[in-house]
């Protein structure tokens, strides 16, 4: 893997190259297949399986940059990648709704986690509002991120269920006080903080499988609907081709059986598409 950084951003690019050679005249033309990905698929390790099993079956140089699913957004209205692989659904929706998406492919889902220092109990709902009520600390990752979308949509819910009030400001939408930090970064680099200042945060559970053996933190799992956390592939209008229709096909085949075994820590990190729509209809 060579590593180098996107003009848009200070984003590490990584780029997998394959054996040279064509299929088509699209591939004559266009032999890098360019995305933009949301860190919590590069950094639990599934998207690199994914790219293994579809690179040795097609000649293509695969160039990735690994940013919040609000940063991969942009990279799709501008127009820098091919296709993006994003986790917030409404964001998606109103992406599709403005032109600059031709498709939305739903190919893999998880559940957002908690990891806290505090005993949590009850639903998502009533460990934030524990957490609002006690001002324990709390971290957010502030980045506008598929993550902490879904932390501000709680929020939200709680604002119109418990009257926790809230404000919106350059961090986005979220209570007052000293106990609440926003600190714009990374999924990584927040539950390290949440495990240095003793904290909660909110964590996608792909990258919190692979913190919970080195971080004295608690998992927090909850079955509140509002944490499923689909993941979806975005063909950028204009430059769908036939790399994007290929592997978004490919996703939703051959990748089905790579997404449900993969495992850390001998823990399923993501679902297969077809177990959301189980959950959905029970």
């Amino acid at each position: 893997m060579i590593e180098r950084h996107l003009s848009l951003l200070l984003s590490v690019l990584v780029v997998i190259p394959l054996l040279s050679g064509c299929l088509s005249k699209i591939e004559e033309e266009q032999t890098v297949f360019r995305w933009g990905t949301t860190t919590s698929m590069r950094d639990s390790g599934l998207l690199e399986e994914l790219i293994n099993d579809f690179s040795s079956k097609h000649d293509v140089d695969i160039e990735y940059v690994a940013v919040g699913t609000g940063a991969a957004l942009e990279l799709g209205k501008n127009k820098d990648v091919d296709a993006i692989i994003v986790h917030a659904p409404d964001l998606e929706q109103e992406f599709l709704a403005q032109g600059y998406g031709s498709e939305r492919l739903t190919f893999a889902w998880n559940r957002f986690i908690l990891l806290s220092y505090d005993e949590l109990e009850g639903s998502v709902y009533d460990a934030f509002y524990q957490i609002y009520s006690n001002q324990s600390c709390f971290i957010s990752r502030g980045d506008f991120s598929g993550t902490h979308h879904k932390e501000q949509a709680i929020w939200q819910a709680l604002n119109a269920s418990h009257h926790v009030p809230i404000i919106e400001d350059e961090n986005g939408i979220h209570p007052e006080g000293e106990w609440y930090n926003s600190i714009g970064q990374g999924m990584g680099a927040t539950i390290n903080m949440a495990f240095e200042k003793g904290c909660t945060t909110l964590s996608d559970r792909g990258t919190a499988l692979n913190f919970v053996d080195t971080i004295d933190l608690m998992v927090y799992e909850f079955n509140d609907t509002i944490l499923n956390n689909p993941y979806s592939f975005i063909p950028i209008d204009e430059k769908q081709n036939e790399w994007t229709d290929l592997f978004g096909s490919f996703l939703l085949t051959e990748g089905q059986d790579i997404i449900a075994n993969y495992t850390i820590g001998n823990q399923s990190a993501f679902f297969p598409i077809s177990q959301l729509t189980e959950e959905l209809t029970r």
